[in-house]
């Protein structure tokens, strides 16, 4: 049976379509920016992908061949899912379900032709008809809510399939009156839908396979079998594991009570098996609270437990790992690590558990769900725990693949020698000012050097010219300020998050041209300011960490203007979160060579001056207040007398009164 997954590398995030199919890799990349939202097989050899943008691309993974493609508005992919018929005949992309969320969504749903992708419906709200029996799914959807206009869609469950050709879901206060959830069935043809009402409060709906059955989880005591929802009260009492149809919505029984309160047995998970015939209940228990010194939360010891539950009313004993043994629960559910997780149940096959944190998988054996005891401990020794790799296939054919389908603009140097690499250089920055949009991939510019009939990288060709020093630095300079003048363009126009990035991790866009003028002309600290200030300083950590090291260390505080340049890259550290600013003016020697160069009235209006500029940057998130800045500056200047007389000097200057 073939395996999808959406993979990808840092620079190229989720752009691969991968198919496993007995064991081989067939590897695919729809779109030519952006990445990949959401891809689903059609049939037994088609696959659809759901773009970032809204794009739509249909492929044949067996004979690599692209069948058709379409879109959606983009507003629609933004959180999106794929539900596929099983005649794959339609394909509906959908809101990405909320379950147990009690927030209101504006989800939106898309029904197109599989075959050609063609859009026969679309809309994010529902008009409801007079007397409210039935909907119409429109697109026009207005915010907020006026009477009679449309409702919006919060899908709390995923789309299956009901008996006419229909699809349905369950959503929440999608009715008239927005009073609960409901089954809505929607018709693909004319858009109509249905409600039905389900029990008000806010629960999980862990649907079947076929979507026929539901299991879900009550606060309060069981209805009886057959009651209607739409007249449930629930009564205090503990909680129960109830079994539903889905078409139309009923009760047909509770498989399970559960004594124990929710804060003491959180259910995270329901598997169902693939025949239906019972689901896996998967929760953490929790050990009584105690308090540790010192900290705000409250720890509690954490038991991961498993348990099959029949429909036939069979239930198994309940498992738990001795290698999960002695984690520990601190805080808010949302800061938790990753857990075991339930990843196989497939029939005649041993019961498979994702280790978590630990890596690989252990088992629970089939034959020991029908034990007569309460709980069963798995020990270390029987669990058969199996280390497992990456899922996906291997980053270095996922590498080879995107060279070929994503070539990076080659740069021909006819020779290594100063006239050739002058030329390139100059050529080079025409084609950043005239189409740096047409050389990126994605938000990405990775270059190669064509030298001689030989291909180099951009960070061996900038190495290589830094090393022997080719007397280039004009030419270095335009190309780095060409491509600081045209970069903000770019980033609006592409909507990117406020960079273009470089050829490795962590790198932005020409950081080897950027090293390499630095190394060849120590005092082009001007255009190194305008890259620092053009960066996402969270996370382009290589310009600080490494270019902004290497070039103190290289050229160290030789004059006037590299002591200014000081007190602003110790502002863009402290911006980018990097260090304490109070202590760093010392610790790297800044106030000992200031000493030497300048007077305290002059060192002091520098660090005015540099403050002054830095707070005309753009783009700070969230803005770094200038007395915060200016406090943390005069901090470092505590340590010697000198940096006391420039304390006296800026008192005397009264900056926030004057500037």
């Amino acid at each position: 049976m073939p395996r999808l997954e959406i993979t990808g590398t840092q620079r190229h995030y989720c752009a691969v379509a991968a198919v496993e199919q007995d064991g081989a890799w067939r590897l695919f990349k729809p779109f030519r920016e952006k990445g990949i939202r959401a891809a689903a097989f059609v049939g037994a050899d088609r696959l659809v992908c759901l773009g970032k943008t809204g794009e739509l691309c249909l492929i044949d993974w067996r004979l690599g061949v692209e069948r058709a493609r379409g879109s959606i508005p983009e507003r629609y992919a933004t959180i999106a899912g794929i539900f596929v018929a099983r005649n794959a005949e339609l394909i509906v992309v959908h809101g990405d379900k909320r379950p147990f969320d009690p927030e209101e969504y504006c989800h939106s749903i898309a029904v197109l032709r599989a075959d050609t992708l063609e859009t026969i419906l679309q809309g994010e709200g529902l008009l409801w008809s007079g007397n409210g029996s039935v909907a119409r799914l429109v697109e026009d959807l207005a915010i907020p809510r006026k009477p009679g206009a449309p409702v919006n869609i919060t899908i709390h469950s995923d789309l299956f399939e009901v008996p006419g050709g229909g699809v349905a879901f369950i959503g929440d206060r999608c009715d008239p009156g927005k009073t609960g959830y409901g089954l809505c069935q929607l018709n693909p043809v004319d858009g109509s839908v249905q409600y039905t009402p389900l029990p008000h409060e806010p629960r999980w709906w862990w649907l079947s396979p076929s979507g026929r059955l539901a299991v879900t989880l009550t606060a309060g005591a069981p209805a009886p079998s057959g009651e209607s929802p739409a007249h449930r009260v629930e009564a205090g009492g503990g909680r129960a594991i109830e079994l539903w149809t889905t078409v139309p919505p009923q009760l047909r029984k509770t498989l399970l009570r559960l004594a124990v309160p929710e804060r003491d047995l959180r259910i995270t998970a329901m598997v169902w098996e693939p025949d239906e015939t019972a689901v896996w209940m998967q929760a953490i228990r929790y050990s009584a609270e105690r308090t540790e010194p010192g900290t705000p939360w409250q720890k509690r010891d954490e038991q991961h437990e498993f348990q099959r539950i029949g429909l036939d009313g069979a239930h198994s004993p309940v498992f738990h790992f001795e290698r999960f043994d002695g984690s520990r629960f601190t805080g808010p559910a949302y800061l938790h690590f990753k857990s075991p997780d339930i990843l196989d149940v497939s029939p005649d096959q041993p019961i498979a558990i994702r280790a978590g944190w630990v890596g690989g998988a252990v088992f629970i054996p089939r034959a020991w769900c029908a034990e007569d005891q309460s709980a069963r401990r798995i020990s270390e020794d029987e669990d058969g725990f199996q280390p497992t790799a990456w899922a996906g296939p291997k980053s270095s054919a996922i590498q080879r693949f995107l060279a070929k389908a994503c070539p990076r603009p080659v740069v021909v140097v006819a020779a290594f020698e100063q006239a050739a690499i002058a030329d390139a250089l100059q050529r080079l920055a025409l084609m950043i000012r005239t189409g740096l949009a047409d050389l990126l991939q994605d938000d990405v510019l990775d270059l190669a050097f064509k030298v001689g009939g030989r291909t180099m990288t951009e960070t061996a060709f900038f190495a290589r010219l830094a090393r022997e020093r080719i007397a280039v630095v004009p030419e270095l300079r335009t190309l780095l300020t060409t491509y600081l003048d045209v970069q903000p363009e770019i980033v609006a126009a592409k909507k990117l998050y406020r960079q273009i990035w470089g050829p490795k991790e962590n790198q932005g866009a020409l950081a080897p041209a950027m090293q390499a003028l630095l190394h060849l002309d120590p005092g082009a600290h001007d255009v190194f300011r305008r890259y620092l200030d053009r960066r996402d300083g969270e996370h382009e950590t290589h310009s600080r960490d490494v270019i902004l090291e290497t070039y103190i260390a290289e050229t160290g505080w030789r004059d006037a203007a590299m002591i200014r340049f000081g007190i602003y890259a110790a502002m863009i550290q402290y911006r980018d979160g990097a260090i304490i600013l109070g202590g760093h003016l010392d610790t790297s020697g800044l106030v000992g060579a200031a000493e030497a160069l300048l007077s305290p009235d002059a060192f002091a209006e520098a660090i005015l001056d540099e403050l002054d500029r830095f707070m005309e940057l753009p783009d700070f998130d969230p803005p770094v207040p200038k007395a915060e800045l200016y406090e943390g500056l005069t901090d470092g200047l505590r340590m010697s007398p000198y940096g006391q007389r420039v304390r006296a000097a800026l008192a005397a200057r009264r900056p926030f009164a004057s500037r």
